[in-house]
């Protein structure tokens, strides 16, 4: 039964992700978004993300092209969001000095991507307490269809990775909230 087998790498990935998920939430350029952001905090916040989702979806739509009915992620791509946000806002990306890993094989795959549309999954609950202050294309993910995007990805995850995988797409997964953490803290830095 799928739920069944969603459970339990859903449950897996928890586990195995709290700690590095956990000290990501807490870093200062994301936890002001859960506050009275300003403008201009909140234009650094997505110049920063934006650093992240540009590399990281190259890297998965690169890898996809070579597997291209294995997964639809041009219709997930966030990034054009993200910079038509940023253009309102009058704001400059910030590029990223980190090398985001390009997957070498599904279950690494499924690891990224996991971690993406987790904060799809997130960025509802901003797009609500921001409201109508800034643009929110970003944070609004795929609108209505979000719940549904994420069901969809979870069709995939299962029906691509063996139990025996479960531990390479939890590494990637928290191999990626490292390097995203890390690439905050840059941003901030500077």
């Amino acid at each position: 039964m799928i739920i069944n087998k969603q459970n339990e790498l859903h449950l897996h990935l928890k586990k195995v992700i709290k700690n590095a998920h956990d000290k990501l939430e807490h870093q200062p350029i994301l936890l002001q978004l859960l506050r009275d952001v300003s403008i201009d905090e909140y234009a650094n916040a997505l110049a920063a993300l934006h650093g992240v989702h540009a590399a990281i979806e190259k890297n998965i739509v690169n890898f996809l092209a070579n597997q291209p009915d294995l997964f639809d992620y041009e219709s997930r791509l966030k990034t054009p969001a993200l910079e038509e946000d940023l253009k309102d806002l009058a704001k400059v990306p910030f590029i990223s000095k980190i090398a985001f890993p390009m997957p070498k094989n599904v279950a690494e795959l499924v690891g990224i991507i996991y971690v993406i549309e987790g904060s799809t999954m997130g960025g509802q609950f901003l797009a609500r307490k921001i409201g109508d202050k800034f643009p929110i294309r970003f944070f609004s993910g795929y609108g209505a269809n979000t719940d549904q995007k994420w069901q969809e990805f979870w069709e995939f995850a299962n029906s691509v990775c063996t139990v025996e995988q479960y531990e390479d797409v939890g590494e990637m997964a928290v191999l990626l909230f490292e390097l995203i953490e890390l690439h905050l803290q840059e941003t901030t830095q500077n």
